[in-house]
């Protein structure tokens, strides 16, 4: 028996082609470009964090303080119910936003701890309360005006480092808030600074009035 053994021809080899060093420098710089490009969008995003957290938190501390005059309404001054009679409210903060930042908001009564008078619930309330702005907002401070009757006015305050005249200039100087005058309507009249504040450049305000 005869065996043919056929002739297969072999297949040339494939020539390898490598990267080119130009290859993988216009590649690096593609890379860089969207490096640079998150970085930016991250800068971006971390300016506007601060303002809606700070916005966030003034729900958050509205709503607390708002919960706790209700709770000790006497001594949040006149009522609808208070015929001919007027009482202040003790529900006060008029303290300029500079003098705020250097109170240290010591609690001399713990009313939670202890029986306390409608006026001391009232102090408690604040330092409690103003502590919580201060932990919450950066820089936070506030102002708290008014009555029961009429409302209460809520101004929280807090520092923002991006309040700047120019945000692409390397020598941006922070800006000051509009000063309240009494002719704001609508977002003027919620974001303006009350001028008792005397809020320095750089901080801003958020305005809120609420009825007990």
């Amino acid at each position: 028996m005869k065996y043919h053994i056929k002739n297969r021809t072999k297949p040339a080899p494939r020539k390898t082609r490598g990267v080119t060093l130009i290859e993988m420098m216009v590649a690096i710089l593609v890379l860089s470009i969207g490096m640079l490009g998150i970085a930016g969008l991250q800068a971006a995003t971390s300016k506007y964090k601060i303002n809606t957290w700070a916005r966030s938190s003034a729900s958050t501390l509205l709503s607390d303080l708002s919960e706790r005059v209700r709770i000790n309404p006497d001594a949040a001054g006149t009522s609808f119910a208070s015929e001919g009679v007027t009482a202040t409210s003790e529900y006060v903060v008029d303290e300029t936003w500079a003098t705020q930042q250097s109170n240290a908001l010591t609690i001399s009564k713990n009313c939670e701890a202890a029986a306390c008078t409608s006026s001391e619930r009232a102090t408690y309330d604040l330092l409690i309360w103003r502590q919580r702005v201060r932990q919450s907002m950066p820089l936070g401070a506030a102002l708290v005006s008014g009555d029961r009757r009429n409302g209460l006015d809520i101004a929280l305050m807090w520092f923002d480092k991006e309040q700047v005249d120019d945000p692409n200039s390397a020598s941006a100087a922070l800006v000051k808030a509009p000063v309240c005058d009494g002719t704001e309507a609508g977002m003027a009249q919620q974001t303006c600074c009350p001028s008792e504040a005397s809020a320095p450049a750089g901080v801003r305000c958020a305005r809120f009035t609420f009825v007990p």
